[in-house]
């Protein structure tokens, strides 16, 4: 499990470790309550994260739990 925090540098969400860089499109599982969802991280005006025809925007002073799907 992983946490999923923005970078106010490089502007992007990065997954803590604190390696590795997310772009758009980039599959994860994203926890909701205390069950984990195939999502994709996708960025229009605002970077979101899309469950099939759904979008959850993201707040950037917010850490998310996910799991890594690549």
């Amino acid at each position: 499990m992983h946490e999923l925090r923005f970078h106010q540098e490089t502007r992007r969400w990065r997954v803590y470790d604190g390696r590795r860089l997310l772009h758009c499109g980039d599959p994860i599982m994203f926890e909701l309550g205390n069950l984990f969802f195939p999502a994709n991280l996708e960025l229009d005006t605002e970077w979101y994260v899309a469950f099939g025809g759904v979008k959850f925007w993201l707040h950037t002073k917010t850490k998310y739990r996910v799991l890594l799907l690549n």
